[in-house]
C-alpha cells in the first residue's frame, strides 16, 4: 500500500474510547481525511466524540459496506471490532488495506520494540519489563493492550527509545510490517472462542507477532506450555524458551533461584521470594521479562547487568487488578484479581494461595467450557460467590461447591464474609469479561476496592 500522508482518506472502523480515538486524532493531525464508523448511536459515543478532533467525520450507528463507496485509500480496525465483519470484508474485496492501529503507528514509531502477547500475564509482564529497563537507563515507552493506545506514543518517541508494547490477539489480527526486535509469547490457553473458530485459529493470531521477525531478532516462549512448544516451527528469529523444570531452559527454576543461560554461561540471577509479586506464574512472567531484556541487551550491544536487574525485579510493585492486596478485614486478606478474566489466571491464582479461600467468580461468559475449572475450585475454594449473568450457568456447573449469587459487588462481600473465617482470603478472580456489569475489569475492581471500603468501615452489614 503507499505510505499513509497528507490527504489519505481513511476509514476508521470503531470509536472505541482508547484505540480508536486516539487513531482518528492522530491520522487528523497528519492532515489525513478521517472519517469513523460505529455501531453505536451518537448519543452513546457522546463522551468519546467530545474528545475528537473537529476534523474527524462521524459516521454513528452505521457500519455498512456503502461507508467505502467515497473513496477509501485505508481503513484502521479498532481492537474490539471482528475483522469478518460485512465492512471489513468488503474492504479487502475491493483492494483496500485493513491494519490494526498497532500497525498503523509503528509506521510511524522510532526506535526498538519488544511486543508481549499470550493468554495470560501480559500487563504485567509488560510493565516489569518497561520497569527492568527504565532501571538500566533506556528511555522506555509502554502501551499497546495494557490500556495505552501505542499511536498515542509515537510522537514521544526516538531512535533511542525503547517501545515495550502489550498485544491482544485481536491486535494481530490485522498486522502487515509489525516487526518486533523481541517478541514473546507467555501462554496460550483457552480464550476468545466466542471470535474465534476454534483454539488453532487463536493461537494463529498469537503466532503473527513473530511472522516479520529475522535471525536478528529474538522471540521468548513458555517451554512448559505444550501448544507452544509444538507449534513454534516456523519462527525464524532466535529462540529462548524458559521453564520452571527443563534445566536446558534458557531461564529455569532450580532450588528456588532463577538462572540465564547466556554466551555459554549459566547465572544464578533471581530469587523469587524476594519479589512482591505473587504466584508461581510471576516467577514465569519473571523469567520472560529477563530473557527479553537480556535480548535486547545483546541487540544493543551491551552486556547485561543481572543484579541491577534483580534488583528491579524485586522492587516492582505489581499492577492494580492483578492479585492485587486490597486490606484485611475481620482477620480475612481482600485480593483484586479483577484481570483474571480467563480459566487459566483464575488457576494461577488458586495456586498462589494458601488456606481457605473464598472465590468471587462470573460475568460474561467468553465460549470457554468453564466445566475445566471444577478441579481446581473444588480442590482449593471453600465457598463460591457467583456474580454477574454467568450465575445461573456457574450455579449448575459448581453445584458441587457450595455457593451463592449475589446481586452487586458489595452483596459478593457480604455474603464472602459470612461464607469465610478468619484466615481465609477472600479472591475476586472473575474468569469472565465484566461487561454484563461494568464497562471494563478496572472498573470492576474499583467497585471490588469500594466495595472493601465500604465493608470495613461498617457501611456494608454483614453478620
Amino acid at each position: 500500500m503507499k505510505e499513509i500522508a497528507t490527504g489519505t482518506s481513511v476509514l476508521v472502523v470503531g470509536l472505541g474510547y482508547r484505540s480508536g480515538l486516539a487513531a482518528c486524532n492522530f491520522l487528523a493531525v497528519k492532515g489525513c481525511r478521517v472519517v469513523v464508523s460505529d455501531v453505536k448511536t451518537r448519543e452513546e459515543l457522546a463522551d468519546t466524540i467530545g474528545r475528537l478532533d473537529a476534523r474527524v467525520e462521524v459516521s454513528a450507528g452505521n457500519q455498512e459496506p456503502s461507508l467505502l463507496d467515497g473513496g477509501v485509500d485505508l481503513v484502521v480496525l479498532s481492537p474490539g471490532v471482528p475483522a469478518a465483519i460485512p465492512l471489513v470484508a468488503e474492504a479487502r474485496r475491493r483492494g483496500i488495506p485493513v491494519i490494526a492501529e498497532i500497525e498503523l503507528a509503528f509506521r510511524f514509531l522510532r526506535g526498538r520494540v519488544v511486543a508481549i502477547t499470550g493468554t495470560d500475564g501480559k500487563s504485567t509482564t509488560t510493565s516489569l519489563v518497561g520497569h527492568v529497563l527504565r532501571s538500566l537507563g533506556f528511555r522506555t515507552l509502554v502501551g499497546g493492550n495494557i490500556g495505552i493506545p501505542l499511536v498515542s506514543l509515537v510522537d514521544e518517541s526516538s531512535d533511542d527509545t525503547v517501545s515495550v508494547i502489550e498485544l491482544s490477539s485481536f491486535q494481530l489480527e490485522t498486522i502487515e510490517r509489525f516487526r518486533p526486535d523481541v517478541a514473546a509469547i507467555l501462554n496460550i490457553g483457552t480464550d476468545h472462542l466466542d471470535r474465534y473458530s476454534s483454539m488453532d485459529e487463536y493461537f494463529g493470531a498469537k503466532l503473527r507477532v513473530a511472522m516479520n521477525q529475522s535471525a536478528d531478532d529474538s522471540f521468548v516462549y513458555n517451554m512448559d506450555d505444550p501448544v507452544l512448544s509444538a507449534g513454534i516451527g516456523n519462527i525464524e528469529a532466535r529462540r529462548l524458551g524458559f521453564s520452571m523444570a527443563n534445566k536446558d531452559a534458557d531461564a529455569f527454576l532450580e532450588k528456588d533461584t532463577v538462572f540465564i543461560r547466556d554466551n555459554g554461561t549459566v547465572k544464578g540471577v533471581l530469587d523469587p521470594s524476594r519479589m512482591r509479586l505473587i504466584g508461581v506464574h510471576n516467577v514465569q512472567n519473571a523469567m520472560a521479562a529477563l530473557l527479553m531484556v537480556v535480548s535486547l541487551l545483546r541487540k544493543s550491544g551491551r552486556e547485561p547487568d543481572y543484579p541491577l536487574m534483580a534488583e528491579a525485579c524485586y522492587s516492582f510493585e505489581g499492577l492494580a487488578h492483578r492479585m492485587e492486596r486490597v486490606g484485611l478485614f475481620g482477620g480475612r486478606l481482600f485480593i483484586n484479581d479483577s484481570k483474571a478474566t480467563t480459566i487459566g489466571a483464575v488457576e494461577m491464582a488458586l495456586k498462589s494461595l494458601s488456606g481457605g479461600v473464598v472465590l468471587i467468580l462470573g460475568g460474561r461468559t467468553k465460549g470457554d467450557d468453564y466445566s475445566r475449572l471444577l478441579g481446581p475450585i473444588a480442590e482449593r475454594v471453600r465457598f463460591l460467590v457467583l456474580i454477574g449473568e454467568s450465575s445461573r450457568e456457574f450455579a449448575r456447573i459448581f453445584s458441587e461447591v457450595p455457593n451463592e449469587s449475589a446481586a452487586d459487588m458489595d452483596d459478593a462481600l457480604a455474603r464472602a464474609m459470612r461464607a469465610s473465617v478468619g484466615g481465609d482470603t477472600i479472591l475476586l478472580s472473575p474468569a469472565c469479561a465484566s461487561y454484563d456489569m461494568y464497562s471494563n475489569f478496572e472498573e470492576r475492581g474499583e467497585a471490588f476496592r469500594a466495595s472493601f471500603t465500604r465493608l470495613s468501615s461498617g457501611e456494608i452489614s454483614w453478620t
